[in-house]
């Protein structure tokens, strides 16, 4: 039996085993808050952390990336790009003949943003989701032709292996893209004063020459009497340079660039979407899913009737490309989140290089951190284990530094602690199958998720790690009772447990190397400030509460 399937297994029996014992194990599977009723409880004493920068981290292919610009005063400023590739929907397109981009046609780029909606005075309106920063602060948006060919397999491994990009990648990007800007449009808020606009997208209709019309089809400049053709949800809709795209797309095939994906790919090698500030520090970060993107090429060409000969009049025509990249699903464009990092905050500098212990700098994204975690000393550890007592519960509390509160600052809604010696979930991880609508708050019991004051302030987080506390002190499996030393790190999703590459391996102190750590933990821009070990204030500190019951 592999080792993930002892964990599952020695869970399932936990929880069988808890189920069917008296009272007092069932009350203290389901404990609320910070009452614990009659248990005995244990304060672990020797807690040990340790803070580590992460330098460029793997940013290809995430399930989510960031784009745009967000300015934190406790860490640093960081400006996220994306480099993408694109794919033909239906490859092999039928072009037709003659083919040319009308007034009307339009050729535009839409990616949906996070949000949530509601209904006021009969109207739809949108709240963003997954943002951060100055909303109101806008920044340059420009749309650049990719010059690099994004491998799918590391051509320094002899193909074997799947390639790695790094966030520190963009240099490269930048030395060979084509200098075209692609959204060069009349609207502004499309390029040089870009923002992420909440409105909905409302498309309307139009006559063969770009003019609205009304219900009866003839040209009308009164607002009230435009027919709406289609309604989407905020995102970014980005027109591109009708004639560019032409030449580099839809007149490609004829040379046969269209035939396949792999062809397409080869010729055509991508978009590049770089911020830029218009003022320091100036604007806003939003998390996007490329895999919702809509590419759309409309035009108009001319076709073969049935006697051989070529229409008397064009007709409308619409070529499709998509982005995003699913194991699961046939979209396989490559794509890397591009970092840069730059007004590092001269305290999270410092907590970096001093591993701080009384405050804990825990950030996301590229150049972030994550906390390591040796939770018993061989002493403590061999005596908890020679008292054989039933755990109840075990939670480890991580308080907030009041800091946080600040005016503008995002606090990340939920950390994620792993076992970094082995990079996988802990056992509590896999006993938790809480699902919720929303679903970033699944594994709710297992915990991770921010508390909040009355005024809607951060104040903790706690996780509950019950299950791998009492395998550490209980199990016969050496297998999953090892003291495994823990990882602290903000998650963007806790339902994604896969890995990213570190692109330096960390040293830890014990001399052991780290060579990755969560991917939801790139995912995340955000940064936290936490109380450590070594906290002035007593009640703050950080600790490790186990209740138990001692045998009879």
């Amino acid at each position: 039996m592999d080792r993930i399937s002892k964990i599952l297994f020695f869970v399932f029996f936990t929880f069988i085993f808890m189920s069917c014992e008296d009272d007092f194990n069932t009350l203290g599977s389901d404990i609320v808050d910070d009452e614990h009723f009659d248990l005995d409880k244990y304060t672990v004493s020797n807690l040990s952390t340790t803070i580590k920068a992460t330098g460029s981290v793997q940013t290809n292919n995430l399930p989510v990336n960031s784009l745009g610009i967000y300015n934190n005063p406790l860490f640093g400023t960081t400006k996220a790009h994306i480099v993408t590739q694109l794919e033909l929907v239906n490859p092999n397109p039928n072009l037709g003949e003659n083919h040319y981009i009308a007034p009307n046609d339009s050729v535009y780029i839409y990616i949906p943003y996070f949000s949530n909606s509601s209904t006021v005075d009969g109207e739809r309106v949108y709240e963003l989701d997954s943002i951060y920063g100055d909303l109101t602060k806008k920044f340059r948006l420009k749309i650049y032709e990719n010059g690099y060919y994004l491998s799918d397999f590391d051509p320094n491994d002899n193909f074997e292996t799947v390639q790695k990009y790094y966030s520190d990648f963009k240099p490269t990007i930048d030395n060979v893209r084509d200098n075209t800007i692609l959204n060069t449009g009349e609207n502004v808020a499309e390029n040089n004063q870009f923002y992420f606009n909440n409105s909905e997208i409302v498309i309307y209709k139009t006559d063969e020459d770009g003019n609205k019309v009304n219900s009866s089809g003839d040209i009308t400049n009164n607002p009230d009497e435009y027919v709406v053709k289609e309604r989407k949800i905020p995102g970014m809709w980005i027109n591109l340079n009708k004639q560019r795209i032409k030449e580099r797309i839809l007149d490609a095939g004829a040379d046969g660039k269209l035939f396949n994906n792999n062809i397409f790919k080869e010729y055509f090698k991508g978009l590049l979407f770089e911020v830029e500030e218009i003022n320091a520090g100036e604007g806003a970060l939003a998390i996007l899913d490329l895999n919702n993107a809509e590419v759309v090429i409309q035009f108009h060409s001319f076709y073969e009737t049935s006697d051989g000969e070529l229409s008397e009049e064009p007709s409308k025509r619409t070529l499709k490309l998509q982005m995003g990249y699913s194991a699961t699903t046939t979209k396989k464009s490559n794509s890397i989140n591009l970092f840069e990092f730059s007004n590092t905050n001269a305290s999270y500098a410092s907590a970096l290089s001093n591993n701080n212990q009384e405050k804990l700098y825990l950030k996301g994204g590229a150049n972030g951190s994550v906390v390591f975690i040796d939770v018993f000393d061989a002493t403590e550890l061999q005596t908890l284990r020679e008292n054989e007592w039933l755990i109840n519960e075990a939670n480890i509390v991580f308080h907030i530094d009041p800091i946080m509160h600040g005016i503008g600052y995002y606090e990340p809604q939920r950390i994620y602690l792993y076992d970094a010696t082995n990079n996988e979930p802990l056992l509590d991880y896999f006993g938790d199958p809480s699902v919720f609508s929303n679903i970033k708050n699944n594994k709710n019991r297992h915990g991770g998720i921010i508390q909040l004051d009355e005024s809607g302030n951060g104040l903790k987080y706690k996780i509950r790690i019950t299950d791998y506390i009492n395998a550490v002190l209980n199990s016969d499996d050496e297998d999953i009772n090892q003291n495994v030393r823990l990882g602290l790190v903000v998650t963007e999703n806790i339902n994604v447990a896969a890995n990213a590459f570190l692109k330096n391996p960390l040293t830890l102190p014990s001399g052991d190397q780290v060579k990755i750590f969560p991917v939801s933990s790139v995912m995340n821009p955000l940064g936290t400030i936490l109380y450590g070990t070594e906290a002035t204030d007593p009640s703050k500190k950080l600790k490790l509460e186990i209740y138990y019951t001692k045998p009879d």
